[in-house]
């Protein structure tokens, strides 16, 4: 598998034109390609940020989060947003001057309209795009890659049904494909003044293209989270 980061340009908060920049930017990309694109430039293309000092940021992460979790010994609350932990419901000052970027207001829908330049303008059948966000883990320091959208591909790989090496039948066993692209990709995009928003990965193996909607193949609804109990009384709370 290959990691192409691209070099661009600045794109300028509060709006800039994302799509001329990925075609100023991309190369010629290859059937089989998928574009992992930083969720913060596709927000500053939608024009998706708001001025420091308008709002408290406490109070866009309240309105942002999908769910909110208090922790008194921490100066920001825990968030969900997009299906996953993401602090401060993915709001960032970084790279920012002078405004909070906030995440895509839809970033299934940012990645298809993607999706859908991408692959006119290279003229492909085959070909995926990721936008993709940071997050930090329990019990690991450090941040890594996770999708909060995407579209052209399955993000998963089922293998119940399968045998392991010694014959043994698999019963719950799929691959996370989308967010292990992810990962791989945010390692060469870096954190900091690398400006490499988007990375081209190529001749991944065992993936399938698809026209379709794929979210619920990946996305797992909090009734049905074996990590449910993390934060379950929080939902009950936000119902409430």
């Amino acid at each position: 598998m290959q990691l192409i980061p691209i070099h661009t340009r600045v794109l300028q908060p509060p709006k800039d034109d994302l799509f001329a920049v990925i075609e100023d930017s991309v190369p010629t990309l290859c059937e089989g390609d998928i574009l992992v694109i930083s969720s913060k430039i596709v927000a500053i293309g939608e024009g998706n940020c708001v001025p420091i000092g308008i709002v408290e940021k406490t109070t866009l992460v309240k309105q942002e989060a999908d769910i909110l979790i208090p922790r008194d010994y921490w100066s920001s609350p825990l968030t969900v947003k997009c299906n996953a932990f993401i602090g401060t419901a993915g709001i960032d000052e970084s790279n920012a001057d002078g405004h909070y970027v906030l995440l895509p207001k839809d970033p299934f829908l940012s990645a298809k309209k993607i999706y859908d330049f991408v692959k006119q303008k290279h003229l492909l059948t085959n070909v995926g795009v990721i936008i993709s966000d940071s997050h930090s883990s329990p019990l690991r320091r450090g941040a890594t890659g996770i999708s909060i959208g995407y579209w052209g591909f399955a993000p998963t790989i089922n293998h119940v049904g399968e045998k392991d090496l010694f014959g043994r039948e698999l019963k719950i066993e799929v691959s996370n494909v989308v967010d292990g692209i992810a990962a791989a990709a945010n390692l060469v995009m870096g954190e900091t003044d690398e400006c490499q928003p988007i990375v081209i990965v190529r001749d991944i193996p065992a993936v399938t293209f698809t026209d379709e909607d794929k979210r619920t193949d990946h996305l797992v609804a909090p009734a049905d989270d074996t990590f449910r109990v993390l934060y379950e009384r929080f939902l009950e709370s936000e119902s409430t």
